[in-house]
């Protein structure tokens, strides 16, 4: 006979009063705990269909084979939480954030999974910002995510083998390095997405609307396509193929990051000549290109963040919608690079367990060189200027708010519209 889970003392009478609502018995109280700490609790094999855990701290927690049907998980974190074999089915997810979350076999069909409107303080003020929900490393094999609407999402590097995406919403949802071998994505709305650099074996896309995706160093030719809407520009890459022992490199770069370290190898390209060379799309965190030759490189959506780019020659790189948060850029030449809608803000640092450390990293851009480069809603809060040019740059809408603009060079760059502290 299988024990029963150990749950907190306070919140069995909750789980109690939530089961007499769900089974229509009278003195039922539908379980309320926005916002609450349960970090770790077991609630394996609860029935907590219908409950309300808006904003709730549920990382790491043992809820698999759990009952989770229309329940309220908007803004919730899951990170790291076992939600094996879970039913989810119409749960709103809006924003939440799942990272690293075991979801082998869940049933997700018709969650919601879009973008979230979140209320955080900044300050002393309350500012709404959209938070798309993220599902970055989580394991989804063999979920079932028919007609979910996964919009915006963050699914890089997730494992979706054999997981069944029929006829769901992915728009322009972030799906590089992700395991989609032997999926169903029959008639899914993929039109925008990334994959960029995925494994497609056995993949199922009959029907599918993958117009506008990014397939970069993915070989559509594994897959099942009869049906589905490709345009050109989604399957057309006109850049040379990596060389094999890159692509090498790359492959124990992915490891050593899937793994915080333990296996694989760190990717180390310090004085490398990677001038042209299209890294676009691939999850470079960490990664060392100091004093790196990378003209005309193109590191598009590419996942950069705390990657090390001091004294590298970028200029005309390709970078838009790259994620830099936390590089060293000091002294690299970024003249006439494409950088919108690029993040250049802090990183924050986790603990070795995952948790939030306390503190942030900024991007270094002192002696930097950007002359001429396109920063359109760049994200360049907090970022270290000391000596840095923008002569020519163009930053309309950007948002340099906590950096000491004073110590740059913005000489004739257009400024129109960027936000930055007052006084």
């Amino acid at each position: 006979m299988t024990a029963a889970p150990v749950v907190p003392v306070d919140l069995v009478p909750a789980l109690a009063a939530h089961r007499l609502i769900l089974e229509g018995r009278p003195n039922g109280q539908r379980l309320s705990m926005r916002g609450v700490t349960l970090t770790g609790t077991d609630l394996e094999r609860q029935r907590l269909s219908l409950a309300m855990l808006a904003g709730a701290d549920l990382s790491h927690a043992r809820l698999a084979r759990s009952f989770l049907d229309g329940a309220d998980l908007f803004g919730a974190n899951l990170t790291g939480a076992d939600l094996t074999e879970a039913t989810m089915i119409g749960a709103d997810l809006r924003g939440a954030t799942l990272a690293k979350a075991r979801l082998r076999g869940t049933n997700l069909e018709r969650a919601d999974l879009r973008p979230g409107q979140l209320v955080v303080w900044l300050s002393t003020r309350q500012v709404s910002r959209s938070q798309s929900a993220v599902l970055a490393g989580a394991d989804l094999s063999r979920a079932k995510l028919v007609e979910a609407d996964l919009s915006l999402a963050d699914l890089t590097g997730a494992n979706l083998r054999g997981a069944n995406f029929h006829n769901t919403m992915l728009f322009a949802a972030n799906l590089n390095g992700a395991d989609l071998s032997g999926a169903n994505f029959g008639r899914a709305r993929l039109k925008g997405a990334l994959l960029n650099n995925c494994r497609i074996e056995g993949a199922d896309f009959r029907g599918a609307d993958l117009r506008q995706a990014k397939l970069r160093n993915t070989d559509l030719s594994a897959a099942l396509l009869d049906g589905a809407q490709i345009s050109d520009e989604s399957s057309r890459d006109r850049r040379e193929p990596l060389s094999a022992v890159l692509k090498e490199l790359l492959t124990l770069h992915r490891e050593w990051i899937a793994t915080n370290g333990a296996a694989g190898a760190r990717l180390d390209q310090s004085k490398a000549a990677l001038h042209g060379t299209s890294l676009a799309g691939f999850d470079l965190s960490g990664a060392c290109f100091s004093e790196a030759d990378l003209t005309l490189a193109d590191l598009a959506d590419a996942k950069l963040c705390l990657a090390q780019f001091d004294g590298a020659r970028l200029g005309r790189a390709q970078l838009t919608g790259a994620d830099l948060s936390g590089a060293n850029l000091a002294g690299a030449v970024l003249d006439l690079a494409h950088m919108a809608g690029a993040k250049l803000g802090p990183m924050a640092l986790l603990t070795p367990e995952g948790r939030p450390a306390g503190r942030d990293w900024p991007v270094d851009l002192r002696g930097a060189s950007l002359r001429g480069a396109d920063l359109r809603g760049a994200d360049l809060r907090g970022v270290r200027l000391e000596g840095t040019t923008f002569e020519g740059a163009n930053l309309a809408g950007a948002d340099l708010r906590g950096a000491d603009v004073r110590q740059a060079n913005f000489t004739d760059a257009s400024l129109t519209g960027v936000l930055r502290d007052h006084g």
